[in-house]
């Protein structure tokens, strides 16, 4: 954590809302990357990563270790998202359209948009195939950008597991987006 973030941890500890609104920018991302690595819902992660601001507001007090923050905050919005996936007792695949994507880097071509579209989907499918701690290291690195070593000390794992996950995840979503075209072009048996 850097200076200016463990300064703002205790700025806001004093009830300073400017402050704590800087803090939030700071990890609002890496908190969203956690909640749908756990959940597979953007819409879903969104409320979580609320619902989390709103508890570390709460009990900012609480924290020890101002340089902790990072984490501190992952694991609660961890926690709160397996709440809710305890309370559906049922998980469902994304549907399309949900994977998170950079829509910049698309052209607005209408043919463009239906291949962009599907890839999406796909895309999406083999994320939520991913275990938990799978998903949240894909999108941490992928859509987030972080380093190994920065994901390792907010989900407060090694670098070396972190790549190890990486590893496993690029090598299963391969296979799961090789296999899907396949499935596709077989077409309905009739």
């Amino acid at each position: 954590m850097e200076l200016a973030d463990r300064a703002l941890v205790e700025k806001a500890r004093r009830k300073d809302a400017e402050a704590f609104a800087a803090l939030i920018r700071s990890f609002e991302r890496v908190a969203l990357s956690v909640a749908y690595g756990v959940l597979g819902d953007s819409s879903a992660a969104g409320d979580v990563t609320q619902d989390a601001v709103v508890r570390v507001w709460e009990r900012l007090s609480e924290l020890r270790e101002p340089e902790r923050f990072g984490p501190w905050l992952c694991g609660i919005v961890r926690n709160l998202a397996i709440d809710v996936l305890r309370r559906k007792r049922v998980t469902q695949p994304l549907a399309a359209g949900q994977a998170v994507v950079n829509a910049e880097k698309w052209t607005t071509d209408p043919i463009d948009e239906v291949g962009r579209r599907e890839t999406e989907a796909r895309l999406a499918t083999a994320i939520a195939s991913l275990d938990e701690q799978s998903r949240m290291v894909v999108v941490m690195r992928y859509y987030e950008d972080l380093s190994s070593k920065e994901i390792a000390n907010l989900l407060e794992m090694s670098p070396a597991a972190v790549d190890m996950r990486l590893s496993r995840a690029r090598k299963q979503l391969r296979v799961l987006l090789e296999d899907q075209p396949a499935a596709e072009a077989a077409g309905p048996t009739a």
